[in-house]
């Protein structure tokens, strides 16, 4: 595919942003995007974000702020910016830097394809912060970035609300995966080759609690354990 468009990410934050960056550039390839190996060739630039820290905030104006000399040189060039700095900011994002197309909070992630269509056809701005406590979407396409570890979601979202943390107010309140879809991808996965799955959460040890008859988290990882071909199991975030 010579002629396919092509995208960019750049990633802030945590493990969950990893993934979801993941999952984003699965998205854009399946909808007909290539990887860009720099910004001079990129059709599509998409950073996810992180808010848990200002600094983290500063790093991607910042980013933005570079990327405003490659759009003055190529005005066809779309940029994006995702995840929880994004579903904080929304529209005020747009007006601090008025070189973003589009805007999409973690629960409107699965829409990608169709927020870059909208911008494409349109040429004007698009925002997608819908409140993200809905079901978590399964099947989504995922690029991912190693071909040893795999990051796997077991849950979404938060119901701590600890002081020092907006997490809860920006990816919503706790939602588990079911643990058929769990396992589904671990088989998938070391069927592929993978020797490592790293289980991610904002909570991992309050997994299943929101399920009827839900697997708690002891009893996930008993599962995951019995699949044939991984060598490692790792998780995060246990909440001491």
């Amino acid at each position: 595919m010579t002629g396919a468009k092509k995208y960019l990410t750049f990633t802030y934050g945590c493990q969950m942003n990893e993934h979801d960056t993941e999952v984003m550039a699965g998205l854009l390839e399946e909808a007909g995007y290539r990887p860009a190996l720099g910004p001079e060739e990129a059709d599509l630039i998409l950073i996810n974000t992180c808010s848990v820290r200002e600094k983290a905030e500063n790093k991607v104006f910042g980013q933005l702020g570079q990327l405003s000399a490659w759009k003055r040189r190529r005005p066809g060039l779309i940029i994006g910016v995702a995840g929880c700095m994004a579903q904080r900011l929304g529209e005020t994002l747009r007006r601090k830097a008025p070189q973003v197309d589009f805007v999409v909070g973690p629960g409107d992630m699965h829409r990608l394809p169709e927020l870059v269509r909208r911008v494409e056809e349109e040429r004007q701005f698009v925002l997608a912060t819908g409140w993200p406590g809905g079901e978590p979407v399964e099947n989504l396409p995922v690029r991912r970035a190693d071909r040893i570890r795999a990051y796997v979601n077991i849950s979404f979202g938060c119901n701590n609300f600890c002081s020092f943390c907006i997490v809860p107010y920006l990816r919503g309140p706790e939602r588990s995966r079911r643990a058929e879809h769990i396992l589904a991808e671990v088989e998938a996965l070391a069927r592929e080759g993978y020797r490592e799955v790293m289980l991610l959460g904002q909570n991992v040890n309050t997994y299943g609690r929101d399920l009827p008859g839900g697997v708690s988290f002891g009893g996930l990882l008993q599962q995951v354990d019995a699949v044939e071909g991984l060598a490692r199991i790792r998780y995060t975030t246990s909440h001491p």
